[in-house]
């Protein structure tokens, strides 16, 4: 349940909001729901990470220019080991890095939060 929660609500206010209002929702969708820090964290990210890579996902088959490569060329340069990793699985990579530390670290903090109170 918290996990469909997440992606409905997250994706809902993704659309509107800042790249960064999954971590809000995993954090007030977790202290509702959730039963320990472990299932928030990893429930957190799995969610998290669905939406972002499906919404990524969407976006680099729609899209009418190779944005992907671009932004992967950014990181690399074009030059050095990096280079010769596939520019879409570099930057779902790092994607998935990055949006799996901050939902897992905001479901947890949610679970303590609940628990702070409760105290």
């Amino acid at each position: 349940m918290l996990y469909i929660l997440i992606i409905v609500v997250g994706g809902i206010l993704s659309y509107f909001g800042p790249w960064w209002v999954i971590a809000p929702v995993c954090l007030v969708l977790s202290a509702w729901k959730a039963k320990d820090a472990k299932e928030a964290g990893l429930t957190a990210a799995a969610a998290a990470v669905t939406l972002w890579v499906g919404y990524a996902t969407y976006l680099n088959v729609v899209a009418e220019v190779d944005l992907s490569a671009k932004i992967a060329d950014l990181f690399t340069g074009g030059v050095g080991f990096l280079s010769k990793v596939p520019k879409v699985a570099f930057i779902f990579t790092i994607m998935t890095l990055i949006i799996s530390t901050v939902s897992s670290f905001s479901g947890m903090a949610g679970v303590h939060i609940r628990q702070f109170f409760k105290a």
